[in-house]
């Protein structure tokens, strides 16, 4: 019987074979992995002659690959350049918020040379999806579209693209679908590809980029899923993926042991993953936000002893924390 009919039959036979096959092959996931690792090394301080060029069997019809003239130009300059500040890392450079999201690529396509069980990882992957959001977020505030020479741009609208995958990979694994997954995987690592390949291209104008990609909000390992009732008009204006504080009124007893109404902002800066919205204005609907286990009492407990709550939106990208002293009319009208 010739190959390419018993490879027919086992496929309709097997579809487990047949899902397994669509992986990518183990050069696509060493090329991927070792682009990033390249990428990586391009914008470190420690860069030798080897980073600048070094052999390879992942671009055809080159033994070796070296580093593109301009970034050898541009390297020193973002290196220096201190565009983020960070409360535990310090000042950081332009070239080490391009490191961020590039090392957990090299992580993720480490991990696929491993051929691990992806549904016995899902806190691995979850955490790696949440960092590479983070470090994403981090390059768009830090205003980078312009940088690497002018692709800045259009290696963000790739990252993009590799949020996008992430976000599919999770709703791969949490539905134990390993064909999706494979799916998603080898689309993560082909774009993984093409956001190394931009360094060799010329610039693209910021313009012709597509529109930001917006990750779906779902609750991750280690935090909450807190709902809360909420007045109509405020649900009809909020959305999943909106960040929001929540402003709970209570009665406390202030000098003199005077009974007094204030307001204190509870929590801060918290990512709202789901919103009930009412069929009319004057209904009621209702939020669920993500927080932290600690976050999520001090919600509970403002539900149990407020006389009203309010989850006040904020502003696209607007993540700052601030101290908030509890508003009280007596304060207003000294």
């Amino acid at each position: 019987m010739r190959p390419v009919i018993i490879a027919l039959l086992l496929s309709t036979l097997f579809p487990a074979a047949a899902v397994r096959a669509a992986l990518p092959s183990a050069d696509e996931v060493r090329c991927a992995a070792e682009d990033m690792q390249l990428f990586y090394y391009y914008l470190d301080p420690s860069a030798d002659a080897k980073v600048r060029e070094r052999a390879t069997s992942c671009h055809p019809g080159k033994k070796t690959i070296a580093m593109p003239g301009w970034l050898e130009q541009a390297r020193p300059a973002m290196l220096e350049r201190k565009v983020w500040k960070d409360p535990e890392e310090g000042e950081l450079s332009e070239a080490a918020l391009w490191q961020a999201p590039v090392s957990i690529l090299y992580e993720f396509a480490s991990k696929a040379q491993r051929d691990a069980d992806p549904f016995a990882l899902e806190a691995e992957y979850a955490d790696m999806r949440v960092r590479f959001m983070m470090s994403l977020d981090r390059l768009y505030r830090a205003g980078l579209r312009d940088s690497l020479g002018g692709r800045g741009g259009a290696v963000l609208a790739d990252m993009d693209g590799v949020m996008k995958d992430f976000d599919g990979i999770m709703e791969d694994v949490s539905d134990s679908d390993r064909k999706g997954f494979d799916a998603r995987s080898a689309d993560l690592l082909r774009r993984s590809r093409e956001l190394f390949a931009r360094l060799f291209e010329a610039p693209r104008r910021v313009a012709d980029l597509p529109k930001r990609y917006k990750p779906a909000p779902y609750i991750l390992p280690g935090y909450r899923g807190v709902t809360l009732p909420v007045s109509g008009s405020q649900a009809l204006f909020l959305k999943p993926g909106d960040r929001a504080d929540m402003l709970v009124t209570f009665e406390a007893i202030m000098a003199g042991d005077v009974k007094e109404k204030v307001t204190a902002t509870i929590l801060q800066n918290v990512l709202i993953t789901r919103v009930e919205k009412p069929e009319v204005p004057d209904g009621a609907g209702a939020v669920q936000m993500l927080v932290n286990p600690v976050e999520a009492q001090y919600a509970s407990l403002s539900l149990a002893q407020a006389s009203n709550i309010v989850i006040s939106r904020r502003a696209d990208g607007d993540t700052a924390m601030s101290p908030m002293e509890i508003a009280s009319f007596r304060k207003l009208f000294k």
